[in-house]
């Protein structure tokens, strides 16, 4: 009987100290929060704001109206160019590759070009059809004379090889742009792994 008493008053202990380091606990987190720093009058939580190791994070003021504007044309003409160079329809091949080309220049708009005659003859013979969109774009890069886009599509292809069932394309690529005589053209373009 002694034995058993005895557990029963310790595990009575052990409960009421469960409990009372469970409220101390408690207690001390309502302190450190409620402890917060004042800025201008306004209550912040201390650390509220800064970039551990590099210092207090800073907003970023808004580009003014011309910068936004180069930036959005610069957008649209990267998904522009895209939207031509991933939609390709072996019936109509010249409309893909001359919608390219207008929107290219330099060594992108040469080796293009140059290939031509094999991607018409290539998809003529796979009788190759691909239909995709633009997800997203964004800017990695960019200055009132060039710049660097990616584009994220979605799409599916079908021909002989997939028995002309479609299966699904994504694909990422970068482009850089240039200015020239006010139009946003093409002067690389990479596919970019995914993952």
């Amino acid at each position: 009987m002694t034995d058993e008493r005895s557990r029963v008053r310790l595990n009575i202990a052990l409960y009421a100290a469960t409990v009372i380091c469970g409220c101390v606990a408690i207690l001390l987190l309502y302190l450190h929060v409620t402890s917060g720093d004042t800025v201008d009058g306004t209550d912040v939580v201390s650390g509220a704001g800064q970039d551990v190791g590099r210092g207090v994070v800073e907003p970023v003021p808004l580009a003014d109206d011309s910068e936004q504007q180069r930036t959005a044309d610069q957008l649209a003409a990267a998904s522009k160019m895209v939207t031509a160079f991933v939609n390709f329809d072996y019936r109509e091949p010249d409309r893909t590759i001359e919608a390219v080309t207008s929107m290219a220049t330099g060594d992108f708009k040469e080796q293009y070009t140059k290939g031509a005659a094999s991607l018409k003859k290539l998809a003529g013979e796979a009788q190759s059809d691909m239909v995709a969109k633009v997800v997203w774009t964004g800017l990695v890069a960019g200055d009132d004379d060039t710049a660097t886009v990616i584009v994220a599509t979605s799409g599916v292809v079908k021909n002989k090889t997939t028995q002309f069932q479609e299966e699904a394309r994504n694909y990422r690529l970068q482009l850089e742009l240039v200015l020239e005589d006010g139009r946003w053209l093409t002067k690389d373009l990479q596919y970019v792994a995914l993952g």
